[in-house]
């Protein structure tokens, strides 16, 4: 469960990325089987194994968790703490108990493709992690480069690597929209873009922040330290688009270079009750993305073609690439990332509980920071207003994380429409 790493955000981590990819392990602990190996950042709570377990089918008391000491000060699985002789011998003595094992990391680091031929089990794509291939594939300067040369609708804009840089940038792109944004190399969640306006506007999607200006101030000297980090001097430029469907499509590339089609699922967002607050709060997804059929057919042509020539360029593993429809219809795509993606978890579920083909009849919602915790109280709770989810006919309510302090849960809603999803959503709000 290595979200967050160095590779994937910069050296540079903030505080809410290293919050997001502690967050991630707990809910990562979904795609768990019988007999597994977890080698998590941040420790598991065991009632959450034991309900994944229960609602899974499988014995929780078969897993094993591994949660490195020196990790547990960053929250953060580096290559360094992967690769410690404690781990791997752990990791030896496990998987020594059976054969056909495999690794599945979450981001295909050096340290990932390392350990993997250092215990004898499979890794896809280690060639191309060795010589850090994977980055190419979770940098938003590369994502326009491979981009542009897929032929993907993209934004206008540019990469810029100096405040001289950027002030062109900005002062060329401004013009087409009245807005741009700008965005750190490697700033994974969103955390490292802001946006600037010279128009009255709230928070926008996409950006941790939104600011209006006079142009004729702006000042590409002040601006340029703030978005840049010691290991990452590089932003990106775009003209900014407002979104009336924010939305992703997801592949696994395979060993042997086939194409999976994974899920799709739209980005939910709203406005904070802080009025004061400069972001939008990020809701949770919805899978599948409500989509018509043409727009879809769009989007997912454009996207074949660009997970395509990742696969020809050696990566191997899961892909998810996001995307826009603006108000007056245009598609445009904005970053990918060569890693497990926020619906990645939500599918595996559903696969697991409704069968590969849940998207023809059923919705798939998370729903973050909901006031229920512990989770016992939140199980017994949802159980008792009939949320729980139980069947998949009847649908409901599955909790997935905890965050004991912050005192929430993170839950996902299974139904069998999106009125029927939004009401669960709607029920299990109301329980607050």
């Amino acid at each position: 469960m290595n979200a967050g790493t160095p590779q994937m955000s910069g050296s540079d981590l903030t505080s809410v990325q290293v919050s997001l990819a502690a967050k991630s392990a707990c809910r990562s602990a979904w795609f768990a089987r019988q007999g597994d190996v977890i080698v998590s950042p941040v420790p598991i709570p065991m009632d959450l194994l034991h309900y994944i377990g229960a609602t899974l089918k499988f014995d929780p008391s078969s897993v094993l968790v591994l949660v490195p000491e020196s990790a547990r000060t960053s929250t953060v699985l580096s290559d360094f703490i992967i690769e410690a002789d404690s781990i791997v011998e752990q990791m030896s003595r496990h998987i020594a108990q059976k054969t056909n094992w495999s690794l599945c990391p979450c981001y295909l680091t050096e340290g990932a493709a390392r350990l993997a031929r250092i215990l004898g089990v499979t890794l896809a794509g280690s060639d191309f992690a060795l010589q850090r291939g994977p980055d190419l594939l979770n940098r938003k300067s590369h994502f326009r480069q491979l981009a542009t040369s897929a032929a993907l609708p993209m934004p206008s804009g540019c990469v810029a690597t100096t405040s001289g840089e950027l002030f062109r940038a900005v002062s060329s792109l401004r013009v087409e929209t009245g807005s741009v944004i700008v965005k750190l190399d490697n700033g994974a969640g969103g955390v490292g873009n802001v946006v600037i306006t010279g128009m009255e506007t709230g928070p926008v999607p996409g950006a941790r922040e939104t600011r209006q200006i006079d142009w004729s101030s702006f000042d590409p000297e002040a601006l340029w330290p703030e978005m840049t980090t010691p290991s990452c001097r590089t932003v990106v430029v775009e003209a900014y688009h407002p979104a009336s469907s924010m939305f992703y499509l997801e592949f696994e590339i395979e060993e042997n270079g086939s194409i999976a089609y994974i899920n799709s699922g739209n980005i939910r967002l709203r406005r904070s009750e802080d009025r004061s607050e400069r972001a939008l709060v990020w809701t949770g997804l919805e899978l599948p993305a409500d989509l018509t059929i043409n727009d879809y057919s769009s989007a997912y042509g454009h996207a074949y073609r660009f997970v395509e020539l990742a696969c020809a360029l050696g990566y191997r593993g899961l892909i998810n690439i996001d995307a826009i429809f603006t108000p007056d219809g245009q598609l445009l795509f904005n970053e990918a990332n060569g890693r497990w993606g926020g619906g990645s978890v939500l599918h595996s579920i559903a696969v697991r509980l409704l069968g590969p083909h849940y998207a023809h009849s059923h919705v798939i919602s998370s729903v973050r920071d909901v006031r229920l915790s512990p989770l016992p109280s939140a199980l017994d709770g949802l159980a008792n207003e009939r949320l729980l989810f139980n069947n998949p006919h009847d649908g409901g309510v599955i909790p997935l994380s905890v965050d004991q302090d912050a005192g929430t849960v993170e839950c996902a809603t299974i139904a069998r429409d999106r009125i029927a999803s939004r009401n669960f959503e709607k029920q299990l709000l109301r329980m607050l």
